[in-house]
């Protein structure tokens, strides 16, 4: 973010000090320190430049200065209107005891382009999470897909991608949605991708994939990883009802049950739990309290109709971090409860 710094510079009436034996009444220089502040701030000199000119010692100046700070003969503001995004930051952490979040300022007209610069400010904020020697798990979802797409090409060492869910057989809808193999690539890591359908069939058809020894070791890996990269869908605008995985009669029958949202495949309550309903018995998911295990798990979603899915996760503790927009931002702290 760029900010613009300013410093004032405020008159100050003369104030006793004492000697640096402690002893007596020692006059504070005021006057030498407004000018060394004036040099430092307003003109730019460095601190051993300022010494120089002043004939004093680089100590005194760096004295003076903190110095002044301390008695508010300088202040220092922030002209910018993105210090706005900090503030709402800090509160969404305190708020919802969290390890960190990033709030940006959006400007979209549309849901894909509020995912675009959401992902994009995303890709800075993971980019420091990211070591060698790991394994990311990654959901799916418009936000996430738009992420990786911006994502700086970065070679690790020993590192795993996995895919935290099954899959989205519309092939058309793949490319749009998938994010695992595409940040994979970037990465340079291996792949792992659950090759299943999110949504089964049946119930018996989900408990006999979920059997096979291939798709249990890579459930075993995601649920094992070191930072988990998920997104969140609103109810309507969930990734499963986008690409019609979900029909309008199984739709309004889950709606009728409770649901608010789609976290992690599942359809969820306004207490972040999984709704008793038999579509949920066909998901190939994780429940949230398997997900709860990964060490860090990092939230990347924004917009108003997911407000009430995010606020349900985040007062069940369910993400560490989150990157968001500042209206979402506004909206979860003002309905905090």
């Amino acid at each position: 973010m760029n900010k613009k710094s300013s410093a004032k510079l405020k008159p100050r009436d003369h104030q006793a000090g004492t000697d640096e034996q402690g002893r007596g009444s020692v006059e504070w220089p005021e006057q030498l320190a407004v000018r060394i502040a004036r040099y430092y701030y307003e003109l730019g000199l460095t601190q051993q430049q300022i010494a120089a000119e002043l004939g004093i010692g680089r100590a005194r100046v760096i004295k003076l200065l903190a110095e002044a700070r301390e008695r508010g003969v300088v202040t220092i503001s922030i002209n910018s209107p993105l210090v706005e995004n900090l503030n709402l930051a800090d509160g969404l952490v305190k708020r919802f005891q969290l390890v960190n979040a990033d709030v940006c300022l959006v400007q979209a007209d549309d849901e894909q382009m509020l995912a675009r610069q959401i992902g994009a400010v995303a890709g800075d904020y993971l980019l420091p999470l990211i070591n060698d020697n790991m394994t990311i798990s990654v959901g799916w979802g418009m936000t996430l897909r738009e992420l990786v797409m911006q994502f700086d090409r970065r070679i690790t060492d020993n590192v795993s991608v996995v895919s935290l869910l099954g899959s989205l057989t519309r092939m058309s809808s793949v490319a749009r949605f998938e994010a695992t193999t595409e940040l994979a690539e970037r990465l340079g890591a291996e792949c792992h991708y659950l090759a299943a359908p999110i949504i089964c069939d049946s119930k018996a058809t989900r408990e006999v994939l979920m059997s096979q020894p291939m798709l249990k070791e890579i459930h075993r890996m995601g649920l094992t990883s070191d930072l988990a990269i998920v997104s969140i869908g609103g109810l309507d605008s969930a990734t499963i009802r986008k690409v019609e995985m979900v029909n309008d009669t199984d739709f309004l029958s889950v709606q009728g049950r409770g649901a608010i949202g789609n976290f992690l495949g599942y359809y969820i309550d306004d207490k972040a739990a999984i709704v008793d309903h038999p579509i949920n018995r066909r998901i190939i998911g994780i429940s949230g309290q398997q997900f709860r295990k990964i060490p860090r798990r990092v939230m990347i979603s924004g917009g108003p109709n997911k407000v009430a899915a995010l606020l349900a996760v985040l007062n069940d503790g369910l993400i560490t971090d989150l990157v968001t927009d500042a209206q979402t931002a506004h909206a979860l702290l003002d309905s905090a409860f």
